[in-house]
């Protein structure tokens, strides 16, 4: 399961609207977050993203190309939801 990321994402809304549009059931699911377009996202749409997905049963919520702030945006709300083992943060290799 992947959700591409566009430049730019705020709010639970957006995140909501991008979890409803994966196909089939998350539980025990790898769901690839895409980030090689993003510039920016809010706390809050991390945060909710977080809670739908890994709360919702996923295996793993594997983050892809994340820029630094957004990347400790998922990370912080791992934490508080005690999924921080099942968010793995993959950076791009570098040049």
């Amino acid at each position: 399961m992947i959700i591409e990321l566009p430049s730019m994402v705020a709010g639970r809304g957006m995140a909501d609207a991008l979890v409803d549009g994966l196909a089939g059931d998350l539980s025990g699911a790898v769901v690839r977050l895409d980030c090689r377009a993003l510039v920016t996202g809010s706390p809050s749409f991390a945060a909710q993203l977080v809670s739908r997905v890994l709360g919702g049963g996923a295996a793993e919520l594997r983050v892809e190309a994340a820029p630094a702030a957004f990347a400790e945006h998922l990370r912080e709300a791992a934490r508080r939801l005690g999924a921080q083992e099942r968010l793995v943060v993959v950076q791009p290799a570098t040049a």
